[in-house]
């Protein structure tokens, strides 16, 4: 009822709220600075890198629910963004606020030039599943180095876990993600000449085996046709998908325009329309979607002014997964790195959520350096 009556209310106001073919929008003045209020929430910090620990670089925060606890990985450096010698670490909580310590979940074999990027977590009954991006031979090929693929290991205590096995070739910092009647959907990069000569750039598959491991297909998606700047106008895409009430799937994209593109899919991810510019501002970062128990639709990114601009932290919510209407700063106090290191800028970023425990829990880099959480009370974003 409660879904019913805004909608009710929001068309009484002369506001659509109809889902059509547009795939997001916003209103007007929605991140207003001047208007833009903090919402309620309680932030602790998980992991704080010191010069000691000789790894001084923190990014890319992935969270789960496994067995009533709540599990964060990462992106754990000496000193540079995804260097040789990059780790992925891990830590759970009983409440959300008192982390275990830091456990390493992979890290590359020693002489190598690898570097290890967390990709997150799939839990399939009483097996979690963790993955990690392997970017070999830095820096030969740099980024672009066809090698680079990622991986999977598997747990049943969350302590002990398998030998790796290797999911798709690409580049990918999320995990597999619900859509509907139990498939999964998985998002990242093209790797080799197709990224780097711009023929390609987003990868996107579908598999309706729950474990997140096996029967993987690439779904169609022809990012070019239609677009006057083509794929220039991507870099890093680091798709992250919501499904609508209808079925409709809307995956939004970063991109180097100022503002989210986003394609839809109307099979169930199998296929997908071309990626269209929205009025979604993005200082090109990465995002989080998903839906609150409430059937809202939430969108958490970086929205400016400007590009790379991370130093704030907001939430949108909408009612019918097409237009947002409302938002809030999550974190935007200033903060400042201290340690040096390439690729890394200051900010609140790249953050990922779940919903536990009648909260919707935050996590998010800060200066690539530490990694925080914020618990936000679902009542505040009703």
């Amino acid at each position: 009822m409660h879904r019913i009556a805004v909608v009710f209310l929001l068309t009484l106001l002369g506001v659509s709220v109809t889902a059509g073919s547009e795939p997001i929008r916003i209103v007007d003045g929605l991140f207003k600075s001047t208007d833009l209020k903090p919402i309620a929430g309680e932030h602790v910090e998980i992991h704080h890198a010191t010069e000691e620990s000789g790894f001084r670089f923190s990014h890319h925060p992935g969270l789960v629910v496994f067995k009533n606890r709540l599990y964060c990985s990462w992106s754990n450096g000496r000193a540079h963004e995804d260097r040789p010698d990059q780790r992925v670490l891990y830590s759970f909580s009983d409440d959300g606020k008192t982390w275990s310590e830091s456990k390493i979940l992979s890290q590359p074999p020693k002489g190598t030039r690898d570097s290890h990027i967390a990709a997150g977590f799939h839990v399939n009954g009483d097996k979690l599943t963790a993955y990690y991006t392997v970017r070999y031979d830095y820096p030969t090929h740099n980024l672009y180095n066809p090698k680079n693929a990622l991986y999977a290991i598997t747990s049943t205590n969350g302590s002990n876990w398998s030998r790796p096995t290797k999911i798709a070739s690409g580049f990918y910092i999320e995990a597999p993600r619900p859509l509907a009647n139990g498939r999964l959907f998985l998002g990242g990069e093209h790797a080799g000449d197709k990224w780097k000569t711009h023929q390609a750039r987003m990868r996107l598959w579908f598999s309706d085996n729950p474990n997140g491991i096996g029967g993987w297909k690439e779904a169609a998606i022809h990012p070019a046709a239609a677009q006057p700047r083509g794929l220039k106008v991507f870099g890093y895409t680091e798709p992250c998908p919501y499904v609508r009430d209808n079925g409709v799937i809307v995956c939004p994209f970063r991109n180097s325009s100022g503002y989210l593109y986003a394609s839809m899919s109307r099979d169930n991810g199998a296929t997908w329309s071309v990626p269209e510019q929205t009025n979604f501002p993005d200082s090109m970062a990465r995002i989080n979607t998903g839906r609150l128990p409430d059937g809202q639709t939430y969108l958490i990114n970086n929205p400016g002014p400007g590009k790379m601009n991370r130093g704030k932290l907001t939430i949108a919510l909408s009612i019918d997964g097409q237009l947002f209407d409302r938002a809030w700063v999550i974190r935007s106090e200033p903060t400042t790195q201290r340690f040096t290191g390439k690729g890394k800028r200051d900010g609140w970023q790249y953050p990922t959520a779940v919903v536990w425990r009648n909260s919707l829990c935050v996590a998010y880099s800060v200066n690539k350096e530490d990694i925080a959480l914020t618990h936000i009370p679902l009542k505040s974003l009703k």
